[in-house]
C-alpha cells in the first residue's frame, strides 16, 4: 500500500518530476517524504493556530450571549419598564381598559353620560347616483365649514351626485369631512349625499356654507344649500364622571379613547351608562414573574456556556476550549455575585426583599447536575412573593438608582446623583448647621462639597455626585441616605462593562488572540518559504544525481557492449 502524502505537497507541486530512469529510483516520491519531514513545524503551526482560532470562535459566541443578556436585562431595568399592571373594567359593553407601570394600584367607579361622535349631514337626495347636479354650463362651487376651516369645491359643469363627493374627497382644502352617497332604497330621491366629520368633539361640526355656495337650484343646478340638508348626528364631546367627580358636571373629551382622566390608565368608552362601572387597577404579577423568568434564562444561558466551555472531561480526557481562561472565570465570577449578593442600596427592615433568593431564585450548587451554577425558580415562592409585595418584588429588580433617605428627623433629604457615576449604597451624611446656615458636613466620612443648602459627594469616593438637602436648623443632623440599584440595573451595567470594545475582557482577548493568530501566520508564511526553497534544492539535487547516473549508465552501457563485441569476434576465430 501506498504512504500516504500530507496535504502540505499541494502547496509544493514542482515544475520538474521524475522517473527514476537514470537511477531506477521513484525520486519523485522520495521528495515528497524529505518534504513532509521538513514541514512538521508547519503542521504545528497550523494546529496551534486551529486552536486561538477555535478560542475566539467560543469568545464570540459568548459576547453573542452576554449581549442577548444585556438586552434583556436593560430592556427592564427601571420600574417603568419592569412593573406591569392591570386595569379591569366591572361592564365591557361601558368601557374597556389598559394601563401602563404608572397606574396606582385601587378601583374608580366611572360613569358615562355621553359618547363623542362626529357630525353627520345628509342632503335630501336626488333620483340617481349619475343625476347631474350642475347643468348650467359654467364650474360652480359648494362650500361648508368645518370645525374653524372653510372649505370651497368647484363642481364641473356636468358633474354628477357621486363626481360631487368624489370632488370633496380629494379637495387637498378638506381638513377632515368624508362624502359618500347613499341609497335609502325608497321615495322618489332615494340617493343621498353624506357628509360625516372624520374628527369626534364638539367643535367639529359641518355647516353649508349658503354665502359661497353656488349650487342653489337655480340656472340649471340642484339645490344643495344647507335648507336640503339635515343634520342626522350631532358633533359632541365624551362626557364622564370618575369617582364623582364633578359632582355638578362632567369631565369632557373629545375623542373616546381618554388617556388623560386617570393616570396611567386608558378608557375606551363604548357606550353610555345610567349608573358607576367600577374600574379595578392591579399589579400585572404574571406579566412580571414572566419577565423574571426572562430574565433568568438569559443569565442561564451563559452560564451554562462558560461551563461548557471551561470544564474539563476527565472520562474522555478533553479540556473545554477556555479551560483555566481567567478572564472567563472573572466574568462568571462577576455575573454570579449579582446573582447570589444583596442588591446595591437596600436596607433589611426597610426594603421586603434584599436578593433573589428572598424572591425563590437561588443557584445550584450541585456539581453532578446538568443546571450546577445556574439559578433555579421555586416558582411557588416567586409567586407567593409577587403576591406579597409586587412593589417590593419590583423595587429589587428594576430600582435604578432610586434615592432614598432613612432620616426621619426630615433634615436630611435625597436630591440627587450621577447614574453610572455615583456608585449605588449606604451612606452615613453628616450636616453641620450654624445660624440658619450649612457650614459643613461629610458623606460616609469624606468631607463634602457646600452649597447653599446642599451636600455633594467629593471625586474620588464612590458618593462623587450624590446631593443631599439640608433643612437649615442650627445644630448637628445625621442620618442615612440610600442609592438603589436593582438586580436588572446591575446586570446591564455589569454586562456594558463586560462587552466594552475598549476595556471589556472578551474584546481584549479577542483582540490578542488575533494578534497570535497574525503573529502564527507570519510564521507559517515562512516556514513554507525555507520549505519551498528546500524542495528547490532537492529537486535541483536529484536532477543532477540522474543526469550523474544516467551518464554513467550509458557508459555501461556502452562498454558492455564493446566487451560483447569482442568476446563474439574472438569466438569467431
Amino acid at each position: 500500500m501506498a504512504d500516504s502524502i500530507s496535504p502540505l505537497t499541494l502547496y509544493y507541486q514542482p515544475a520538474v518530476t521524475f522517473t527514476g530512469l537514470g537511477s531506477g529510483l521513484d525520486t519523485q516520491a522520495i521528495i515528497d517524504k524529505l518534504v513532509q519531514a521538513e514541514s512538521i513545524q508547519i503542521r504545528r503551526l497550523e494546529s496551534w493556530k486551529e486552536q486561538w482560532t477555535a478560542k475566539i470562535e467560543a469568545l464570540n459566541t459568548l459576547t453573542t450571549k452576554l449581549s442577548a443578556f444585556r438586552s434583556a436585562a436593560a430592556a427592564m431595568d427601571r420600574l417603568t419598564t419592569f412593573r406591569a399592571k392591570t386595569a379591569t373594567s366591572g361592564n365591557s359593553a361601558v368601557f374597556t381598559a389598559k394601563a401602563t407601570a404608572a397606574a396606582l394600584p385601587g378601583s374608580h367607579q366611572v360613569v358615562v353620560n355621553q359618547l363623542a361622535q362626529s357630525e353627520v349631514e345628509v342632503h335630501a337626495g336626488v333620483s340617481a347616483a349619475d343625476t347631474v347636479v350642475n347643468a348650467s354650463g359654467a364650474g360652480k362651487v359648494f362650500a361648508f365649514t368645518y370645525g374653524a376651516a372653510t372649505v370651497s369645491i368647484t363642481v364641473p359643469d356636468g358633474a354628477t351626485l357621486t363626481d360631487l363627493a368624489a370632488a370633496i374627497n380629494t379637495s387637498g382644502a378638506n381638513p377632515g369631512v368624508s362624502a359618500s352617497v347613499l341609497d335609502v332604497g325608497a321615495g322618489a330621491d332615494p340617493y343621498r349625499l353624506v357628509l360625516q366629520g372624520k374628527n369626534t368633539g364638539a367643535g367639529y361640526t359641518i355647516a353649508i356654507d349658503d354665502g359661497l355656495t353656488t349650487l342653489d337650484g337655480a340656472g340649471g343646478t340642484l339645490n344643495f344649500q344647507s335648507s336640503q340638508f339635515t343634520e342626522t348626528q350631532t358633533a359632541a364631546n365624551a362626557q364622564l364622571r370618575v369617582d364623582g367627580y364633578p359632582p355638578a358636571g362632567w369631565i369632557e373629551r373629545t375623542g373616546n379613547v381618554i388617556s388623560n382622566v386617570i393616570s396611567g390608565v386608558t378608557l375606551s368608552l363604548l357606550s353610555t351608562s345610567a349608573s358607576p362601572v367600577q374600574l379595578t387597577v392591579g399589579d400585572d404579577t404574571a406579566a412580571m414573574q414572566e419577565k423574571i423568568t426572562t430574565l433568568v434564562e438569559n443569565y442561564n444561558d451563559v452560564i451554562a456556556y462558560l461551563r461548557e466551555v471551561t470544564r474539563f472531561d476527565a472520562a474522555a480526557g478533553v479540556a473545554g476550549v477556555l479551560q483555566g481562561n481567567y478572564a472567563v472565570q472573572m466574568i462568571k465570577g462577576r455575573l454570579n455575585s449579582i446573582g447570589v449578593g444583596y442588591a446595591p442600596g437596600f436596607k433589611d427592615g426597610s426594603d421586603t426583599y434584599l436578593n433573589l433568593a428572598q424572591l425563590g431564585i437561588a443557584t445550584d450548587v450541585d456539581e453532578t447536575s446538568e443546571t450546577f451554577g445556574q439559578l433555579v425558580i421555586k416558582e411557588s415562592e416567586l409567586t407567593a412573593a409577587l403576591n406579597y409585595d409586587p412593589q417590593g418584588v419590583a423595587e429589587l429588580m428594576s430600582a435604578y438608582f432610586e434615592g432614598v433617605s432613612d432620616d426621619t428627623s426630615g433634615n436630611l433629604l435625597y436630591y440627587s446623583s450621577l447614574p453610572g457615576i455615583t456608585q449605588p449604597g449606604i451612606y452615613e451624611v453628616t450636616a453641620e448647621v450654624s445660624g440658619g446656615v450649612l457650614v459643613s458636613g461629610a458623606i460616609n466620612g469624606h468631607a463634602a462639597t457646600v452649597s447653599g443648602d446642599t451636600l455633594t459627594g467629593a471625586g474620588g469616593y464612590p458618593e462623587y455626585g450624590l446631593a443631599v438637602r439640608v433643612n437649615l436648623v442650627d445644630g448637628t443632623h445625621t442620618g442615612t441616605v440610600r442609592l438603589k440599584l436593582g438586580i436588572n440595573g446591575q446586570f446591564s451595567l455589569e454586562l456594558g462593562d463586560l462587552l466594552s470594545a475598549s476595556t471589556g475582557p472578551v474584546n481584549i482577548l479577542v483582540d490578542s488572540y488575533e494578534d497570535i493568530i497574525l503573529s502564527i501566520d507570519a510564521k507559517i508564511d515562512f516556514e513554507e518559504r525555507r520549505v519551498e526553497a528546500y524542495r528547490r534544492r532537492l529537486i535541483h539535487q536529484f536532477t543532477q544525481l540522474e543526469a550523474v547516473l544516467s551518464q554513467l549508465n550509458d557508459q555501461a552501457n556502452y562498454l558492455s557492449g564493446q566487451l560483447q563485441k569482442m568476446g563474439l569476434t574472438q569466438g569467431s576465430k
